[in-house]
């Protein structure tokens, strides 16, 4: 595997795999790889691509700076995990060289939906996934990305990134959220907390699984009662919540009573001082 920590050595790799004609795949990430990292790396379109992983901990998406320096490192262990699924080139650019390349004048048109649930509640954050996602696609020019279904408004975004600034030549794959074996979401943020914790974590999960059955089965179900009894019996166990809303999974729209088609439950939540987000489809 190679390893690359420049912009232009990684630029001109990338260039010389066009000139051969290869397609290039892009797995954008924050490091401290687990289980849910890895299955993006098993799309079968990767046979025939050229597959490059980014590790880069950006700072410009902490609105926290006690996150940003908690956040788990693990480069000796992701690196035998991505050598281990055949990765062909690991980016790991410097804080200082891939901040100084964008141009404090270019233009970032964020969509409207980013200024609700996580983009409420953290300032500055999707315009700092923004920034750096923007950046490492015109360093790497890949033929598709991969990210995970978990960071869903995440998606939403870097979809219009595509679209918007790269003509859609940039094929974005969702993948599956994984998930350990008592339903929570996998997450780097998962290692800051106990077994314990994580076990009383996973009620989220089963909470919005409940809350999915109900919404199925009872056309006359009160989602703004539901949500106040379900926040109120999940701070019982330790768990704070930040948001839990039922919205449309095209533009984040408030569901209607009649609306049954593209319904989503969003959560994030808090334990033991750990940020989580979750969701599901309904």
């Amino acid at each position: 595997m190679k390893i690359i920590t420049s912009i232009k050595d990684q630029t001109d790799y990338c260039n010389s795999l066009r000139k051969k004609g290869e397609s290039i795949s892009l797995i954008p990430t924050m490091g401290n790889l687990h289980k849910g990292h890895e299955s993006l790396l098993f799309d079968p379109s990767y046979i025939k691509n050229k597959k490059i992983v980014s590790l880069f901990v950006n700072p410009l998406q902490f609105n926290n700076s006690d996150d940003y320096k908690n956040y788990p490192k693990s480069i000796d262990a992701d690196i035998e995990i991505l050598e281990k699924n055949k990765v062909d080139c690991l980016f790991m650019p410097s804080e200082d060289e891939i901040l100084g390349d964008i141009s404090e004048s270019e233009s970032f048109d964020l969509p409207e939906h980013m200024n609700i649930l996580c983009g409420k509640y953290r300032d500055g954050h999707f315009l700092g996934v923004f920034k750096i996602i923007k950046q490492l696609f015109k360093i790497v020019r890949p033929t598709a990305a991969y990210f995970g279904k978990k960071d869903y408004q995440q998606l939403i975004m870097i979809n219009h990134i595509a679209k918007e600034y790269f003509k859609n030549e940039i094929k974005i794959v969702a993948c599956d959220t994984i998930r350990e074996d008592n339903g929570l979401a996998m997450s780097s943020r998962n290692n800051r907390m106990t077994k314990s914790q994580r076990n009383i974590a996973s009620f989220v999960y089963k909470k919005l699984v409940v809350l999915r059955e109900i919404i199925k089965t009872d056309k006359n179900y009160n989602f703004k009662e539901l949500q106040k009894i379900s926040i109120k019996e999940l701070s019982i166990i330790g768990i704070k919540i930040e948001y839990l809303e039922l919205l449309s999974s095209n533009n984040f729209s408030v569901i209607q009573k009649d609306d049954t088609d593209n319904l989503m439950l969003f959560v994030a939540f808090y334990i033991s001082g750990v940020r989580l987000i979750d969701n599901i489809e309904v």
